[in-house]
């Protein structure tokens, strides 16, 4: 895999968390349904501008008319993951959360890969347990404490 993507991966997630952060502190703020909309009114400004901005948006804007329409349902499930984030971090730890929706990305992921017929490694389903196993006992010692 070339180093870009692993870089550029690796930026995502730590743009995923300062996103996070910044949200759920909107949200202290606004309540959950208007930092919701704050935050995907400001998303869809900075998704116009790069639409205007960007050489090749021209050619993605033709080619969005041409998908199938439940394609756009990436949208609404967008809306809806950043809402339970939101949600959920009232409950727990910025660490525990991040956690939390790798785990969930990953056994989403699994379902996926069988659903669309690609294989399942023996250490994958190790590595999903073990860290599964890690936030409940790092839940279970910070509640002790």
């Amino acid at each position: 895999m070339d180093f870009l993507y692993l870089l550029l991966a690796f930026g995502l997630g730590c743009v995923n968390v300062v996103n996070r952060t910044l949200s759920f502190q909107a949200t202290k703020h606004l309540g959950n349904n208007s930092g919701c909309l704050m935050n995907y009114i400001v998303a869809s400004i900075a998704s116009l501008f790069l639409v205007l901005f960007y050489p090749q948006s021209k050619e993605a804007i033709t080619h969005a008319l041409q998908v199938p329409l439940w394609l756009y349902l990436g949208g609404v499930f967008g809306v809806i993951a950043f809402f339970l984030n939101i949600t959920s971090l009232h409950k727990m730890n910025l660490f525990q959360s991040a956690i939390i929706i790798l785990i969930g990305q990953l056994l989403a992921s699994f379902l996926l890969d069988l659903f669309f017929g690609y294989s399942l490694s023996t250490i994958k389903i190790i590595g999903v347990v073990i860290l599964t196993v890690g936030v409940i006992w790092d839940r279970k010692v910070s509640l002790d404490k």
